[in-house]
């Protein structure tokens, strides 16, 4: 990309782009959100976002921005975030799915893409007009993208979200650090291409909810998994093509900027996610207490197989099974084997360090999985984490 200044770089005209951002922000924050305004989504928003934009776009409109290879950057961007929207909804199949809550009536569906998408299009073309006025700095797209990061996340009600460790961790994994590698994303995007490409990229992420009827049901984890990977993937695949564009490289160097060479990092980090929200037919358990100690200790964590029901039939005494107690799960051995007054098999259940059983007995269908193997103190950062959250 080159970037071409006439009369320099326009940092007085960003300082007024920037107080502009600010006051939106602190009026957004402190005064608009907590009244509730009515159509304030439809109306309000809207239309403080068409002032910024046009001061915005009226400070740049003497610096252009020159793109080399767009149309092939175009089409690399699209396909990319096609391959994304395949495999976001094929997440469906792991998560489930769930129905969206907005309208999918012509009229509402116009209302929201207004209300919301529209939004989105005119933050990009302020950004692109900070991004054109910037003096050519690292430091300078970092603070652009902080700054759009910042107007992204809801703080009204920010304190809430910390009313606890967890939940706070929960939070931050999820909405804070997605939204800046989001913003992030967005602002290289500008950077290589203007506001068509982020432009673009908002659109994949953004309308698909208001247009069809289900979506993946995410949790907090499917979600912070989906909001980090997705901008780093996009980040390696564009800067590659947008180096072999507009550098001229020795094969050589451009080797180290191959996304082909980032694929096993990928399928690693993918994998080994899915083995950890238990997507395969193994998942690994962090042991949180010493009930079973010494057979594992605390701090350990047990690979636990899952099982059908035709495997559950076939536990013995002896075998260390993973079963649901109230609302918690359990890793002990199985003791002792009986029926229930209509003939259900029942398992007695005792940790190894206990002395007594435990109160319950387990029902087959509370039976998750059986104990295979385990490795030691590889469980000590959730011992850790839950023990700071309590």
């Amino acid at each position: 990309m080159i970037i071409v200044y006439k009369r320099g770089y326009n940092m007085k005209n960003n300082f007024i782009i920037y107080g502009l951002l600010t006051i939106y922000f602190f009026l957004n924050t402190f005064i608009l959100n907590p009244m509730n305004l009515p159509f304030y989504n439809e109306f309000i928003n809207p239309i403080l976002w068409i002032i910024i934009c046009g001061i915005a776009v009226y400070l740049s409109h003497d610096t252009n921005l020159r793109v080399k290879g767009e149309r092939d950057k175009t089409q690399s961007l699209l396909i990319a975030l096609i391959i994304y929207i395949i495999v976001y909804f094929l997440l469906g199949l792991v998560f489930g799915f769930e129905r969206t809550p907005y309208s999918k009536e012509i009229l509402g569906i116009l209302k929201n893409l207004w209300s919301f998408v529209g939004v989105l299009f005119l933050q990009e073309f302020v950004r692109e007009s900070l991004v054109k006025n910037e003096k050519k700095k690292r430091i300078n797209y970092i603070l652009i993208a902080i700054l759009f990061a910042c107007l992204s996340i809801n703080f009204s009600n920010f304190s809430s979200h910390f009313a606890d460790l967890q939940t706070g961790f929960t939070y931050v994994s999820s909405v804070i650090i997605p939204a800046f590698l989001e913003s992030a994303i967005l602002t290289y995007l500008v950077y290589i291409g203007g506001a068509k490409f982020s432009i673009i990229y908002r659109c994949f992420i953004t309308i698909p909810p208001f247009v069809v009827p289900i979506i993946p049901d995410l949790d907090w984890f499917g979600t912070a998994l989906v909001g980090i990977a997705l901008p780093l993937a996009i980040y390696v695949y564009m800067n590659y093509v947008h180096v072999n564009r507009t550098e001229r490289l020795s094969k050589r160097e451009r080797r180290k900027y191959n996304p082909i060479v980032y694929v096993p990092v990928f399928a690693f980090i993918g994998v080994l996610a899915g083995f950890v929200i238990g997507i395969f037919k193994y998942q690994p358990i962090a042991v949180m207490s010493g009930s079973m100690s010494p057979t594992f200790n605390r701090g350990d964590a047990v690979v636990i197989k899952k099982l059908s029901t035709q495997e559950k039939d076939l536990l013995e005494t002896g075998d260390v099974i993973q079963f649901v107690s109230g609302s918690k799960f359990v890793v002990h051995r199985i003791v002792e084997i009986t029926n229930d007054d209509y003939g259900n098999k029942l398992f007695i259940t005792k940790g190894d360090h206990n002395n007594t059983i435990d109160v319950d007995k387990t029902s087959l269908e509370n039976v998750k999985g059986k104990v295979m193997f385990v490795v030691p103190f590889i469980g000590y950062p959730s011992v850790w984490l839950s023990g700071a959250i309590s």
